[in-house]
């Protein structure tokens, strides 16, 4: 979500913003973009789901095994939403509708879909009842144009799906609200303030896409304005590649990766305005790769940023990505984690989670003989670079992932040099995640008062008891190299996140690829300050001199100090300065303190 103008954080970010999209980038981007004449737009229905798809569907879940499999679990949401409600107009937290947008958009893709693929009338009937409720609304909440972005794709889905089967009056009746409550709202005086009309974050990807689709829904009604905004939302879905550059790293964080990405690639699902893009360029391969190396042997991604600690689930632009590249491994690997979502017990909640899921069989990934990606270590850069190592692809491997970056990156905490870890199917070193985005001034000047977003909650170095900067220029990451046969090694550049606190720090890393034991030093230069390096934990722990050792329901990790600079292991509070903060229960804090020297070096490892 973004920060209010004028916020000492929009200053940082928007510095940065500059830096990144420097003008050959914007012009580039601008000439590649797809344009639209009214004499192109085909038939309804036009977005997403033609009606050629329709047999090619069809022929997917008579021949492919998880596609028929697939089919099954969105025929059963279907029928589980003809039993629930609408959306409504109904501001959860007093400020987001977002919710209740999302709802309206699982709604009408899952028995929207079920229309299409089946025919039934009661699935018909409930498509057009969600639309119904969409429209009752007195508007889309466009203070919050997020709401409203995603509200316009699921009633412009919903509409241009049904078209053919529409009489006159209901054409009539949902155009007008998606005329009148979605692209009016970008039009003239409400054009203000849509500072996402740039590039910026996830919302450009996701505004752009909504007001796409409601005109291209919308475009035999009124061509050239209609054509206006999507050629707009064309060049700016184009320019929103830059958030994935150079090496597929997306700012971020997972959790924004996949909502950002999701309608980045519902996009670029409209072949029509992507038909003289023969294939897609390596970028995207590696942003694919990025998330299947972001998540961890228990399923859990690394959550950086404003992310969340849960399960991963494999979204529609995991599949988009993986139909693209198939020679990769990426088509087995979203297929089995597919699989693994599947085989699940069936549950109806999380609709918000879900509700592209019907878009997997569009773009399902056809099976290569690639099982399982090449390496188990890679690093991904960007304005935040992030490294990852394990021992294998097993659901009982080792694994470790660590990031640089800044805090200046959209939704970033301060959280350069921080890193999660698993072993014998459990996170040790954990990532708390976001706090709650409504406390005052969360994306403006009192950000980093908050405990959950800045280092002194996270597993990174504390210089002084001071917070890091927020340099605009990412703090990087070394290559991986080989030491020897069984361990490799990268190293963070920590300076400039602890500008006039130390004239030097860095943190590197040492994973034994076999064993998955890690090693890490960090070499600070004339701290300030005392150093503290702590970990974030769930779990009980005794200190016996040098070491601690860890416990959760029968494993263990044992920690243990090579350097003799002093200090020795403790629990630090994780109470937050204010009532209002998450109080942190279920988490602990363990690690120690250094007095300031001339130069400090701290050596830990664990296994």
């Amino acid at each position: 979500m973004p920060c209010k103008k004028g916020a000492g954080f929009c200053v940082v970010l928007s510095m940065l913003l500059r830096r990144i999209f420097a003008l050959s980038a914007i012009v580039a981007a601008i000439a590649c973009s797809p344009s639209l004449s009214a004499a192109e737009m085909p038939a309804h229905p036009r977005l997403l789901f033609s009606t050629s798809e329709e047999a090619v569907v069809a022929k997917k879940i008579s021949s492919d095994p998880l596609a028929a499999q697939l089919q099954k679990n969105i025929l059963a949401r279907a029928d589980a939403t003809l039993k629930e409600r609408t959306c409504r107009y109904e501001k959860y937290d007093g400020k987001r509708l977002l919710p209740e947008s999302r709802l309206a958009l699982h709604n009408i893709l899952h028995t929207g879909w079920a229309w299409r693929t089946t025919k039934k009338k009661e699935y018909y009937d409930r498509t057009l009842r969600e639309m119904d409720a969409v429209c009752a609304m007195g508007n889309w909440n466009p203070d919050h144009f997020l709401d409203t972005a995603e509200m316009s794709a699921a009633l412009a889905i919903g509409y241009d799906w049904l078209y053919p089967n529409l009489n006159d009056k209901q054409r009539n009746h949902y155009a007008k609200h998606l005329l009148d409550k979605g692209l009016a709202m970008i039009e003239g005086k409400n054009a203000k303030n849509r500072w996402w009309q740039g590039p910026s974050n996830n919302w450009s990807q996701v505004c752009g896409t909504g007001m796409a689709f409601a005109a291209i829904a919308l475009h035999e009604r009124e061509p050239q304005r209609c054509d206006r905004v999507i050629e707009q939302s064309s060049k700016l879905l184009a320019q929103c590649e830059v958030f994935y550059q150079p090496d597929g790293a997306y700012p971020e964080g997972p959790d924004y990766w996949h909502y950002g990405t999701n309608y980045q690639t519902m996009h670029q699902g409209l072949t029509f305005l992507h038909q003289n893009q023969k294939s897609l360029g390596s970028l995207w391969k590696r942003t694919a790769e990025f998330v299947i190396h972001n998540i961890g042997p228990t399923g859990i991604c690394f959550n950086y940023a404003d992310g969340g600690m849960r399960k991963n689930y494999p979204t529609a632009a995991q599949s988009f990505l993986a139909s693209k590249f198939p020679d990769s491994d990426l088509p087995n690997i979203v297929r089995a984690h597919l699989n693994a979502y599947l085989d699940q017990p069936f549950s109806q909640s999380g609709a918000s989670d879900v509700r592209f899921h019907p878009l997997h069989l569009l773009w399902l990934p056809a099976a290569t003989t690639q099982r399982q990606p090449a390496r188990t270590y890679d690093i991904f850069r960007g304005q935040q670079d992030v490294a990852f190592a394990r021992t294998n692809w097993s659901n009982n491997a080792v694994w470790l992932a660590i990031k640089g970056g800044t805090g200046a990156a959209s939704h970033g905490h301060l959280d350069v040099g921080s890193f999660v870890y698993e072993s014998q199917g459990h996170r040790w070193f954990i990532d708390m995640g976001k706090e709650g985005y409504n406390l005052p001034g969360y994306f403006g000047k009192q950000r980093w008062d908050y405990f959950r977003l800045n280092n002194r909650s996270h597993n990174t170095l504390v210089i002084n008891d001071e917070i890091q900067s927020t340099p605009a220029q990412g703090c990087p990451i070394s290559p991986w190299k080989f030491i020897n046969s069984s361990s490799i090694e990268c190293s963070i550049d920590l300076t400039t996140a602890y500008a006039g606190q130390t004239e030097k720090a860095t943190r590197m890393v040492r994973f034994y690829l076999i064993s998955g034991e890690t090693r890490i030093t960090d070499v600070i230069l004339k701290p300030r300050g005392p150093v503290r390096w702590a970990v974030v934990i769930d779990s009980a722990f005794t200190i016996q001199g040098k070491t601690i050792t860890l416990t959760n329901k029968g494993k263990k990790l044992t920690l243990t100090r090579h350097d003799s600079l002093g200090g020795d292991w403790q629990e630090f509070s994780l109470k937050p300065p204010t009532s209002a903060e998450n109080p942190n229960k279920g988490y602990r804090m363990i690690g120690f303190t250094v007095p300031a020297g001339e130069k400090l070096s701290l050596d830990v490892s664990w296994r």
